[in-house]
């Protein structure tokens, strides 16, 4: 059964997330209970310059410009052209969290604060945000290792440098000492404390931009989820909205405990025991109150539930509107980055480099988890909300007046047309679009392939 004690149920959803926005210097994300937009609050505005400016201005800027500078072999341009055009087209969706702060915040705070106005399951809601920690890990950790596998690979070629420049003589011309992520650097770092100084420069620069992929992704996925699932609590409370309305009633009969003597209460699994039960249910409750007043209660409980459909629609719609290029954003950058990669893996297989191998194909997953979470998740939500119709029709609706009726039949049209996040209009966001995804990205891949050869 649903718990509906306010002090048991979960609160702040996205703490985690919250907190690594706030530190990236993406706007001040506030937790809906606190009742606060304020986006750059006293000081923190310069830290948002500052950082902004340094790391996705700065670092992304020279990463993009490498690729294009000076004579590149084909290993080296493909492994920075992956990483470049993630991170440039992840620049729209840092237009989006800066600028449509608030409109993030309100939608979060529909799912935290208000919905509980209504009929709400607090374990399904625990249920969704354990779901949404494992995605959230799961990304992360194939993130971890790019970044990670990145910097061994980068460490192992210095040390092969260094062993290589150790056998020369003064004269010999030294080969050119390169950094781990491919990037251009407008200032000369081959001696070692310039070396090290830009190793570290580099190491945290993709680390931060890497996080902002991350924390960005994983958390329009979890706001799809708990989404989804407050349509799954919206159907449960469609189908018991009559048994909940007949409770009600009988709960505040006078001497209600005689009056519930030997009632079972309609909560057991098997259909015949429920029925029963609920039929008694109805017995007594007909015998205290008249027809006008059960009405009056199932019409009030069929109503919420009707009102409660309504907030999660605006919910919704506005989420659609407010991230719709974003996931324009998400579906250019994945389908070209996961071409690249393939183009990488393939190259890095035939060579047997196994470190630059796991880098790739570690990033190569990343990338498709990432593809994954926004498609998977939006058709999730398009799945359970067309859902809503069915749950209408398992409402015990025969036992209802016609008056109730006809609010049941309005809730069931609005329930068949399904809610769709799109991409900036071009495409919708479920399993379809991520299935076409990955065959453009192969066909691309697929000439690449023969050019090369």
């Amino acid at each position: 059964m649903p718990d509906s004690k306010a002090a048991d149920r979960p609160t702040r959803y996205f703490a985690t997330h919250f907190y690594l926005l706030r530190f990236l210097g993406l706007g001040w994300w506030h937790h809906p209970d606190e009742d606060n937009t304020s986006n750059f609050p006293g000081l923190y505005i310069y830290y948002t310059i500052v950082t902004e400016i340094v790391w996705v201005a700065g670092f992304v800027g020279l990463e993009t410009i490498d690729p294009f500078i000076g004579e590149k072999d084909i290993d080296r341009f493909m492994f920075s052209l992956s990483f470049v055009i993630t991170h440039d087209l992840t620049i729209i969706k840092l237009y989006i969290f800066l600028f449509e702060n608030r409109a993030i915040q309100d939608i979060v705070r529909t799912l935290e604060i208000d919905i509980y106005n209504f009929y709400q399951n607090n374990e399904r809601n625990r249920a969704t945000i354990r779901i949404t920690k494992i995605m959230t890990g799961s990304f992360v950790f194939f993130g971890w290792i790019t970044i990670g596998n990145t910097n061994v690979y980068g460490t192992i070629q210095d040390i092969r440098w260094k062993a290589e420049v150790a056998l020369l003589n003064d004269t010999s011309l030294r080969p050119l000492r390169t950094l781990p992520q491919p990037i251009y650097i407008p200032w000369k770092y081959q001696t070692d404390v310039s070396y090290i100084s830009t190793f570290v420069l580099e190491t945290v620069g993709l680390l931060w931009t890497g996080h902002i992929v991350m924390a960005i992704d994983t958390f329009i996925g979890s706001v799809i989820l708990h989404m989804s699932s407050q349509f799954v609590i919206l159907q449960e409370a469609f189908m018991t909205s009559y048994d909940r309305a007949l409770k009600q009633l009988l709960t505040e009969i006078p001497h209600s405990m005689d009056a519930r003597e030997n009632i079972i209460m309609p909560n057991e699994d098997d259909d015949n025991t429920r029925k029963d039960s609920l039929d008694k249910i109805e017995a007594k409750v007909k015998s205290f109150y008249t027809d006008e007043q059960i009405e009056s209660a199932v019409e009030k409980s069929v109503l919420n539930c009707i009102r409660q459909h309504q907030v999660l629609i605006s919910c919704v719609e506005k989420f659609r509107v407010t991230y719709s290029y974003g996931f324009m954003t998400q579906l250019l950058s994945s389908m070209a980055a996961i071409c690249v990669v393939m183009v990488q893996v393939s190259q890095d297989a035939s060579s047997f480099k196994s470190i630059r191998l796991v880098t790739s194909l570690a990033f190569f997953v990343a990338m498709i988890i990432q593809l994954a979470i926004q498609c998977f998740t939006g058709n999730e939500l398009t799945l359970q909300t067309e859902r809503v119709s069915d749950a209408v029709m398992q409402s015990k609706w025969e036992r209802m007046t016609p008056r109730v009726r006809r609010y049941l039949l309005l809730a069931m049209l609005r329930a068949q047309r399904p809610l769709r996040l799109t991409a900036a209009g071009f495409a919708y966001m479920d399993n379809g679009c991520f299935l076409a995804i990955i065959k453009a990205a192969y066909s691309y891949y697929a000439v690449l392939s023969q050019k090369e050869v």
